[in-house]
């Protein structure tokens, strides 16, 4: 009886040193098209996956190195190969609930991305999880978060911790990939530690002048999705953006000698071109203009930094845009918030209010909507009902006016517009991929959106719609933007008077 007891005082002990912990902060990254990486912390080891959720496979996680130090963990890192592209897995971490995952899309898939920036945790801003819950409900592929992850230097270690739990409203099931910012390594109270060992990175790079604190490497990486390359780019560290401007430009030019890649995207913290709180750098402006004159594939570069939203014109054949508004504050000048009062001549659009950016990758384009995200985090200069699309841009084309018909029902399409040019309503033909609610909107060649028709839930196939032309500014070119379901198809017309 007494060694029975015994053994019973020292198994709570145990328990005591070591407490079971579930499995949170969960995210993952793509690292290939046949492989992904997992990060979480938690007591557990085992992931276990399949094709179904019957699982069948398993893989066992490991102390990352370097080992993050915002809490005790225990922090885990697992990676698993042999995958199938374009193939959705099941998984279940440490007997935890069913989630998806899957490896980066396969050339000539549709695919859909957010972008966010400039995040931090709802301890701290309080319009985070809004925000956080607006992507989840886009179920994208993948989130590029352009640095500013957490603001664990300005508000303590516990909102490192919190932001991985915040996000996990998409991160279990949309990939994090994530740039880095000023915020995750200029401070003596956080540092690279809690982010290099919470991702691993595919194709990672090394940087020189960047922090000992993490280690080298993961200062930046590139990876291809669907027909597009996305290639991230480092903090300022002495030498780091001149190494990646000679580095960037050798993997610009396989992109454009490759036939399979029609875009190419760059991603990071800071902005070449701003007028908001933190104005553009020179000489990421330098680069990024020489390197868009050279490559006439690289077309998008996404950046955070200034907390506010802003599109350029193309500079160099590259738009530019701000993604600050993931829900932190936003960063307001004088009265009229802008640190530029008069909007540049390259600026074509750009606001105060927090949301996500949407991308809408098909084979001939790029679909771009800032949704709008909730209201407050400082002053609002436009007014919008959280999900409404603030601005939209299309690069490249997709469907043209007279395209053949399609088999009833099988894609989405726009299958003929007419009268075209028009001045009077126009006759549109399209078809729906599914039953889900779609949408007819025309935007002007700067991404303006002047109207927006709300088609609700049709039947999957063939339609027909007339769009009046009533409420366009004059005439011109303009988009006809057709989406569904997280995709879109657009198509140009001629107004005249």
């Amino acid at each position: 009886m007494r060694l029975s007891f015994a053994l019973a005082l020292l198994a709570a002990s145990l328990l005591l040193v070591t407490p079971v912990r579930a499995a949170d902060e969960i995210h993952w990254t793509m690292l290939s098209t046949t492989s992904v990486a997992f990060d979480w912390r938690g007591t557990g080891t085992t992931l276990r996956y399949g094709t179904t959720t019957a699982y069948g496979l398993s893989v066992a996680g490991a102390t990352p190195t370097p080992l993050p130090f915002s809490s005790s963990g225990p922090f885990r890192e697992a990676r698993i190969t042999g995958l199938a592209p374009g193939v959705t897995y099941h998984y279940s971490l440490d007997g935890g609930p069913d989630h998806t995952f899957h490896t980066l899309p396969a050339a000539g898939t549709k695919f859909t991305v957010y972008v966010e920036g400039d995040i931090g945790d709802t301890t701290s801003y309080a319009n985070v999880g809004a925000v956080q819950k607006q992507i989840a409900q886009g179920a994208p592929s993948f989130v590029l978060a352009v640095g500013d992850l957490t603001y664990g230097n300005a508000h303590g270690q516990a909102a490192v911790d919190n932001h991985f739990n915040n996000v996990m409203k998409w991160s279990q099931d949309a990939a994090y990939m994530p740039a880095w910012g000023n915020h995750e390594w200029d401070a003596s109270t956080d540092d690279f530690r809690n982010y290099k060992g919470r991702f691993a990175l595919p194709n990672p790079q090394t940087s020189p002048g960047a922090p000992s604190a993490g280690g080298p490497g993961e200062d930046w990486y590139w990876f291809d999705a669907g027909n597009a390359r996305f290639i991230a780019y480092p903090e300022p560290f002495s030498g780091a953006w001149a190494d990646w401007n000679t580095k960037a430009r050798t993997i610009m030019d396989a992109a454009q000698a490759d036939p399979a890649i029609r875009f190419i995207i760059t991603y990071g913290h800071r902005p070449a071109y701003s007028s908001g709180h933190h104005p553009g750098d020179g000489t990421l402006k330098s680069y990024m203009d020489a390197l868009g004159a050279g490559h006439s594939k690289y077309v998008l570069n996404l950046n955070g930094h200034s907390h506010d939203y802003e599109r350029t014109k193309a500079q160099g054949g590259v738009v530019h845009l701000t993604v600050g508004t993931g829900g932190s504050s936003l960063e307001e000048d004088g009265s009229c918030l802008w640190l530029m009062c008069t909007q540049p001549s390259w600026s074509a659009f750009r606001a105060f209010h927090l949301g996500t950016l949407r991308l809408s990758f098909t084979s001939t384009s790029i679909h771009g909507d800032m949704l709008c995200g909730p209201s407050g985090g400082g002053t609002n200069d436009v007014s919008c009902a959280s999900g409404n699309v603030i601005d939209s841009f299309v690069i490249g084309t997709d469907v043209t006016t007279d395209a053949p018909m399609p088999v009833a029902g099988a894609d989405l399409a726009i299958t003929r517009v007419r009268p075209n040019p028009a001045s009077s309503p126009l006759h549109v033909e399209f078809s729906l991929a599914s039953d889900a609610p779609a949408t007819l909107e025309v935007v002007d060649v700067a991404g303006r959106r002047w109207l927006h028709d709300e088609l609700g839930a049709l039947a999957r196939g063939q339609h027909e719609a007339t769009v009046s032309l009533r409420g366009l500014p004059g005439p011109g070119v303009y988009w006809l933007h057709l989406a569904q379901a997280g995709h879109g198809v657009v198509t140009q017309v001629v107004v005249i008077r």
